[in-house]
């Protein structure tokens, strides 16, 4: 027997084949989030922003230097960093290899509002 799953084709994250980097919007495909996978460069990362949802970030890979309403944190591959919905936050990888992670956004769309 085969189920409705097994006949659709799945979605991806990434943008094209073989990429690193990319984003899953839940929206449309009956999930309650959406994400980001993220790898980024040493001294790279975005600037400061917030969302009307929290975000949960899974570091993977590498360290990153993260700020959450005004406070700093170093984080490395194992940890998980969230930031609660309306934080102020941004990140940078600090190297010395790429900060890998996955950035979970508790909603279906995600909306971003740019503070710098």
């Amino acid at each position: 027997m085969t189920s409705d799953a097994d006949t659709r084709s799945l979605p991806s994250w990434r943008s094209e084949p073989g990429a690193t980097s990319g984003s899953f919007q839940g929206e449309g495909h009956r999930s309650d989030v959406s994400i980001f996978v993220v790898d980024m460069p040493p001294d790279k990362g975005p600037k400061l922003h917030r969302h009307p949802y929290s975000e949960t970030f899974v570091l993977l890979a590498g360290s990153g230097r993260f700020r959450l309403d005004g406070l700093e944190v170093e984080a490395a591959a194992g940890d998980i960093v969230v930031a609660p919905a309306e934080a102020a936050h941004g990140f940078t990888a600090i190297g010395p290899e790429n900060l890998r992670l996955v950035a979970i956004h508790a909603a279906p769309t995600m909306e971003t509002a740019w503070l710098e």
